[in-house]
């Protein structure tokens, strides 16, 4: 099967029918990070009468030909009372913070401005009718829309969402991502090191993690060796359990690509296999038992940048909402050169001034992960490289990660 470009790989997932897989409700702190199934509307004002922000001294406007005031109660926070301000004559309600305004105040002076003296205050300045006083609908109206369906909930999300007494809350589903990891040389995370060609699991770490952050329930299966009767009996038992199903290693034309060997077999379902890009050109999409697959290269750049310019996408859709447009014209402050017709995505650093360098970057090489975790805390991007050269300046496509 023929490499293609990366903008029709992109086309080709894009037009896909991807849909979540159900929805359900969920207790309220459960909702974080899940994806909101139905709109929320407004079910009153808020507030629902008009608030003091300041503690301070609630007067009528039509008083303020005064400057002596005579304090005739308190109106603290939570007050069950409806306080009225007498109009016949120089009177104050002292209200503190988070307290209904009595009816007839309209002003309200804080504390910070006025003198006291007894039960009296001498106001040394009047504010502006309405000023430090929260109306009735400021926050919100009733019957207005404040969430809607297909919104990733995040912490202010559920505030908000507490705020209205929402103690269950309608969310989809998370799809259910297997992920494999195949290779005589991986070690799982607490197995001795006996050997220095054998490595880590970081790949099936980093992907738990990576679906986790789209939002996909995730389910790490063993290691996989190579061995071919094991790769599939386990692949076919993913597709059994699993909504969407990413391996790791073994899609390239080696001997021991069992992935790859697999998928000839099943050719028919494979969507496509190649993508002309570096790193990553040996990923492979296709419907296996009308499951999504994804079989991503086993270098660790590889996989990580293969994941989010394709398998994040899908996933997000099969969580309930559209995937965002992560690609920013960015301006480069190096020289930038490459070698061969690959589009290239090169690990970047993104500056907040919208430049982006290559600081303290190594070598670009499929296997380094520390690439991505610049010890600056500055954000990261992939500059995606589509000719020889760019001069340092020039404005050029990063993809945001």
């Amino acid at each position: 099967m023929k490499k293609i470009n990366f903008n029709e790989a992109k086309a080709i997932i894009q037009q896909q029918d991807i849909k979540p897989i159900g929805s359900k409700k969920v207790f309220l702190h459960d909702a974080l990070n899940k994806v909101l199934y139905e709109d929320i509307f407004a079910n009153c004002d808020m507030p629902e009468f008009a608030l003091s922000n300041m503690d301070g001294y609630a007067i009528s406007s039509t008083m303020t030909k005064f400057d002596t005031f005579c304090v005739i109660g308190e109106n603290p926070a939570g007050n069950t009372q409806t306080l009225e301000l007498p109009l016949d004559g120089a009177f104050a309600i002292k209200t503190f913070t988070g307290a209904r305004i009595p009816k007839n105040a309209d002003i309200l002076v804080p504390i910070e401005m006025v003198t006291k003296t007894n039960n009296n205050i001498v106001v040394n300045n009047f504010t502006k009718v309405g000023e430090f006083i929260r109306h009735k609908g400021d926050n919100y109206k009733k019957g207005e829309k404040l969430l809607s369906k297909g919104t990733l909930l995040n912490a202010n999300h559920i505030g908000l969402l507490a705020s209205l007494n929402k103690i269950f809350v309608e969310v989809y589903e998370s799809p259910k991502v297997g992920i494999l990891v195949s290779g005589n040389e991986i070690l799982e995370l607490g197995d001795e090191r006996i050997h220095p060609n054998s490595f880590y699991n970081a790949n099936g770490h980093m992907l738990y993690a990576k679906v986790k952050e789209v939002g996909g329930e995730p389910k790490l299966y063993d290691i996989l060796r190579d061995d071919k009767h094991i790769i599939e009996s386990t692949l076919n038992r993913a597709l059994k359990e699993c909504d969407l199903i990413i391996s790791t290693g073994g899609a390239s034309v080696g001997d021991y690509d069992f992935i790859s060997k697999i998928a000839e077999e099943r050719n028919k379902e494979v969507i496509f296999k190649g993508v002309n890009i570096k790193p990553g050109q040996h990923i492979m999409y296709a419907h296996f038992n009308n499951k999504q697959f994804f079989a991503l290269p086993g270098f660790p750049n590889s996989t990580l940048v293969t994941f989010e310019l394709f398998v994040s996408d899908v996933l997000s859709r099969m969580c309930g909402y559209a995937p965002k447009n992560r690609i920013m014209k960015l301006v480069t402050n190096n020289d930038l050169t490459k070698k061969g017709d690959k589009l290239e995505f090169r690990v970047c650093n993104v500056r907040d001034n919208g430049v982006i360098d290559f600081d303290g970057k190594k070598d670009f090489q499929s296997a380094i992960l520390n690439n991505f975790c610049p010890i600056d805390d500055c954000r990261v991007g992939l500059a995606i490289l589509d000719r020889e050269f760019i001069s340092s300046g020039e404005a050029i496509d990063v993809f945001l990660l």
